[in-house]
């Protein structure tokens, strides 16, 4: 595992938000999932910081960040944390990279703050999920039925393609189970519930849409087309071989690759 950068903090609704502020040059800010941290993107922040100011943050409840009321976790709520993290960083405007959540994260940010956004990266994420809100009474009833241990366990095999070596299935089980219960049920609200299609014809800055070919189950390739086609001069889908729902984890060589050209 990459030893991780030092942590900084910056302050939203009077709780601390922890980030790492990696490199020079271009700001590159990187939003995670919601069963995830910042630390899922290590493999950027270590490779890409050779080229790029590498900003990875917690959301508030998540990682080294404090654990809120739940009832102030929203999607507003995260894109103000990522605004925060910029100001305390110093940073007016990024390229915006978030897989799955982040990607969605990402996508509130760029509706409330277009001018502080250079660029979108969407990694396995989606405008509006098919039956998303329909499906959260029982996301949740399996929570409160399994815990947030037991609910790891289960999930995290599904986030990899069949091939994924065990650890590193063990190290996404890790960090979706140190999400409080409290912060993860709120978040899945969160997640689910959003609906920014038309949103999509109103960017105006280069994006790129990502895909991880074993993600046919969380956010199989239907919704990261519609990303594609209803944002103006996105291009086609990039696919990452050998890879689910979180191919910068899975596939980081690959992804790493693919984000430089993107942001270059």
């Amino acid at each position: 595992m990459i030893d991780p950068p030092a942590t900084k903090y910056a302050t939203c609704d009077g709780r601390r938000v922890a980030y790492t502020d990696s490199g020079e040059g271009d700001a590159v800010i990187f939003l995670h999932g919601v069963g995830a941290t910042k630390r899922c993107w290590a493999a950027q922040v270590h490779t890409l910081s050779t080229r790029f100011r590498c900003i990875a943050l917690d959301y508030r409840g998540y990682g080294e960040s404090d654990v809120p009321p739940p009832e102030s976790i929203s999607r507003e709520s995260f894109a103000q944390d990522v605004a925060a993290v910029m100001d305390a960083a110093g940073v007016d405007s990024a390229a915006l990279c978030g897989n799955s959540l982040g990607g969605v994260v990402a996508l509130e940010f760029y509706k409330r703050f277009p001018q502080r956004v250079r660029s979108l990266v969407l990694v396995d994420s989606f405008a509006y999920y098919p039956g998303g809100m329909e499906s959260i009474p029982d996301r949740l009833k399996m929570l409160d039925e399994l815990g947030i241990k037991k609910f790891a366990e289960t999930r995290s095999p599904a986030l990899f393609g069949p091939g994924a070596p065990q650890w590193l299935v063990e190290l996404a089980c890790a960090d979706l189970g140190s999400i409080p219960i409290s912060v993860y049920k709120a978040a899945t609200s969160v997640t689910w519930s959003g609906d920014y299609r038309e949103l999509l014809p109103r960017i105006h800055v280069g994006t790129l849409v990502v895909w991880g070919e074993h993600d046919t189950k969380i956010a199989p390739r239907a919704l990261s087309e519609e990303l594609a086609r209803g944002i103006p001069g996105c291009g086609e889908v990039t696919e990452i071989p050998e890879a689910g729902h979180i191919p910068q984890l899975e596939a980081p060589l690959v992804f790493n690759l693919v984000l430089a050209d993107f942001l270059t």
